[in-house]
């Protein structure tokens, strides 16, 4: 093997991986951006709201119907009150099955406050990119902020938010499908995704 071929295959090699660098920080430029839109109409949206109506709505932050939407996203949240409790919805289409079980949606607004309150704990640039996750990387069926403060690791350069540290050793040694499991969690709850309010369940 001459000196010339290995010269050849270490800058191959160099210009691949900073082929893979630059679609990696277009990505994280493209969520970025996204995260930026939405922060920006949802800060703008829930502006319309009283300030103490704001506060609650800002401690709920998403829909319990649609739970992928965050309130603001579609304009003004709607208030309505279940059982003498005020709850937020993303629109009114929402407001027929948030009646139907007012305990469950009760429910599933104070599950919204706890993961709230553990999402606030993490770094804002942190918080944008676990929001856009919303699942555990490895037990992608736990939301994070369901069992505390999400675990961030990086794998492979890119970040990775957990569920709890228990997930670590496997998302390490699992690379690619945490990746994987992160770029889908991504397209299916990160912002700018198709949501069907049609179809309320």
């Amino acid at each position: 093997m001459n000196a010339r071929w290995i010269h050849g295959f270490v800058g191959l090699s160099l210009v691949l991986l900073s082929g893979a660098a630059a679609q990696l920080a277009f990505a994280y430029h493209d969520d970025a951006q996204s995260a930026k839109e939405v922060e920006a109409g949802v800060k703008a949206a829930l502006a319309k709201l009283t300030p103490a109506d704001r506060a609650l709505a800002e401690a709920q932050r998403w829909c319990p119907v649609m739970p992928d939407d965050r309130l603001g996203a579609m304009d003004q949240p709607i208030k309505i009150m279940l059982d003498g409790k005020p709850v937020f919805l993303c629109c009114e289409e929402c407001e027929k099955d948030a009646r139907a079980d007012a305990k469950a949606t009760l429910a599933k607004v104070e599950k919204l406050k706890k993961v709230n309150a553990a999402m606030a704990k993490l770094a804002p640039a942190d918080r944008q990119l676990a929001e856009a996750q919303r699942y555990c990387a490895v037990q992608n069926k736990n939301e994070l902020g369901s069992m505390g403060t999400p675990i961030k690791v990086m794998v492979e350069g890119q970040p990775a938010f957990l569920c709890c540290a228990s997930c670590k050793k496997s998302a390490v040694a699992n690379s690619k499908a945490t990746l994987d499991n992160v770029k889908k969690l991504k397209a299916e709850h990160g912002p700018g995704h198709e949501h069907d309010h049609g179809d309320h369940k």
